[in-house]
């Protein structure tokens, strides 16, 4: 198994699913986290391993603080996930809130500009490699009908994510946009209350639930910080899926 013990992680959206869920496996592999959301998350373990806080994605100068105090507390962050993000609205574009379009924007495409722009800042001002993980979709690359907004962002995710890429090409940083695969969080749970008018394809995630068909998080722990930290995923894709946990 990877050896990464001491390695320093930092990821937002970590009060809750897979956030939360990625946090634990890590802390699990003597990996040292820094996880925030805007509701502090509740990790267990002493100081020397974790650092908790509130901060939100969509503050640059909240993602700059947050940055500063994972530094001062671990000396350096090896990999900055962002994980933050939202699913709704769910629904026709036409009838769809235009409020809340804004703000999963602000969310799921700001919020990774902030933690994104902080993370470069801390690799290029110390030297030496990090690895950038922005959390993607298959609806990236897919169209929904239902999700225009999510579709929308992640699929502005994986054009930021490539565009990083070529902007820091010699500067020991590299960045992936991965898409997880499915796993049976609150979103999960969300999706499968929808009514067919909201989202047609509906009744693919409630097969899921019958089947089982899920990876679980600590599947995709291991698959990211393969991806982190093994030398052999050095040449791996800007763009990445994750394999299925049951194939």
């Amino acid at each position: 198994m990877l050896n990464v013990t001491g390695k320093v992680a930092v990821i937002t959206g970590a009060s809750r699913g897979l956030g939360a869920g990625l946090a634990e496996a890590f802390l699990a592999r003597g990996v040292k986290v820094a996880a925030c959301a805007r509701q502090r998350p509740a990790l267990a373990g002493d100081a020397a391993e974790v650092l908790n806080a509130s901060a939100d994605v969509t503050d640059a100068r909240a993602m700059a603080r947050f940055c500063a105090a994972a530094v001062e507390r671990f000396g350096r962050v090896d990999l900055w996930i962002n994980n933050a993000g939202l699913l709704a609205p769910i629904g026709p574009l036409r009838d769809n809130d235009p409020a809340e379009f804004a703000r999963h924007i602000e969310v799921n495409v700001l919020g990774v500009f902030h933690g994104s722009q902080v993370f470069i800042r801390h690799v290029r001002e110390r030297g030496g490699a990090g690895v950038l993980l922005n959390i993607s979709s298959g609806a990236a690359r897919n169209a929904y009908a239902g999700w225009s907004a999510y579709c929308a962002g992640k699929a502005a995710v994986d054009r930021m994510s490539e565009s990083i890429a070529l902007e820091e090409t010699g500067t020991g940083l590299r960045v992936h946009a991965v898409a997880p695969g499915i796993i049976d969080t609150d979103m999960q749970a969300l999706i499968r209350q929808c009514s067919p008018e909201q989202f047609p394809r509906v009744q693919k995630f409630l097969d899921l639930k019958a089947s089982d068909a899920f990876s679980s998080t600590a599947f995709v722990a291991e698959r990211m910080l393969a991806l982190a930290f093994d030398p052999a995923a050095a040449d791996t894709p800007v763009l990445t899926s994750l394999p299925l946990e049951h194939g």
